[in-house]
């Protein structure tokens, strides 16, 4: 068994995992801060600097709060419900290619002999499938939740949360599929190399295909305009109306961590992943990282869109959101696979010579 690359592997986990909180702590401040610009307040502004230091301070306050189970509930349940919720999250982050591959920095060289750094935990040959399985299993924290806390409340969110996520996970497949049909691969790194030439959003099938997309999304995550999970006027907080403390803040964090992967897979599917556009620093040897910075302004981009989704639009009627699903998108899910079926035979040759 070779150590040092254990070692390494375990580096780059330890490092992306660090990120990623950092990222997704951060990223709660900075929708507090635009919800507070939207809403002419100054938003967190007392812990540190401009509030800097306020997730640092969020964090402290999670792990001290006292821990309170509600009456009666299903103790090994209720507790591993939260936990569903942000493995899913995580595990989702490990087929994400970030970006090609970087030098390694003399000290990892000198211990564990690795040369290179691939900007990617795994590169299975069904990453896409790997991503659908896994928000899929995410839907069971959700209801394992409701269901556990002994409360009709919760118990109701769950229920309205995990329906509301099935039915959107169907438009958001079809979407998907027109894309793999284009590309001809379930390898995410495949579909972003696919886009050198030409992002997937120029082609007609690629157009339709992403406001598909990008609607369920946004049911997907539980985010304005499809939050019904927590309808304050109805279900207070929806299915974690019972969990506080470290417990709250895996659900907190998990719903964050999701809507980050979800602006990833938007950029891999749609906008060309970790390529530049129009070749800007190809050949040179700062390339990767030139891709790198792209990707992560692209992700941006899409996390900013939801907070700027939510604090804009009203929030949908449940009726509404079911008559969405069901009528509209999936007959334009279906729609889309078969246009990007005809595209694929007929005309992308054609379509593509627009572009190059």
């Amino acid at each position: 068994m070779d150590w040092a690359l254990i070692l390494a592997w375990g580096i780059k986990i330890l490092s992306l995992f660090f990120v990623i909180l950092t990222g997704v702590a951060y990223y709660t401040l900075a929708e507090r801060k635009f919800a507070g610009f939207i809403q002419d307040r100054p938003g967190p502004n007392r812990a540190g600097p401009f509030g800097f230091f306020q997730p640092l301070a969020d964090g402290i306050k999670f792990i001290a709060k006292e821990e309170i189970f509600p009456k009666n509930v299903s103790k090994g349940m209720y507790l591993l419900a939260p936990t569903i919720s942000m493995t899913c999250a995580i595990m989702a982050w490990a087929v994400i290619p970030f970006g090609g591959t970087l030098p390694a920095p003399e000290w990892l060289t000198s211990l564990t002999g690795v040369v290179t750094i691939d900007l990617q935990i795994a590169n299975p040959d069904s990453g896409v499938l790997y991503m659908l399985a896994i928000s899929s299993l995410s839907v069971y924290g959700i209801m394992i939740a409701g269901w556990s806390s002994n409360n009709k409340y919760s118990l109701l969110g769950g229920v309205r949360s995990t329906a509301q996520m099935i039915s959107y996970e169907l438009p958001m497949g079809l979407s998907i599929v027109a894309i793999v049909i284009m590309t001809g691969s379930l390898k995410l790194t495949d579909i972003s190399d696919s886009q050198k030439e030409m992002w997937n959003i120029l082609s007609p099938p690629g157009f339709v295909a992403f406001f598909i997309y990008v609607t369920a999304m946004f049911a997907e995550t539980n985010r304005l305009p499809f939050d019904l999970a927590e309808a304050e006027s109805e279900l207070v907080v929806g299915f974690h109306t019972e969990y506080g403390a470290f417990k709250f803040a895996l659900f907190f964090l998990a719903e964050y961590m999701n809507m980050i992967t979800m602006s990833c897979l938007t950029t891999l599917l749609f906008f060309g992943g970790y390529n530049v556009p129009f070749h800007i620093g190809s050949g040179s040897q700062y390339q990767a990282f030139i891709g790198l910075g792209f990707f992560i302004l692209k992700v941006l981009f899409f996390a900013f869109l939801f907070i700027w989704v939510r604090w804009t639009l009203p929030r949908f009627r449940y009726d509404q959101l079911m008559k969405l699903g069901w009528k509209k998108m999936i007959p334009w899910g279906l729609f889309v696979v078969m246009f990007a079926s005809v595209y694929t035979v007929y005309w992308k040759e054609g379509w593509m010579k627009l572009f190059i």
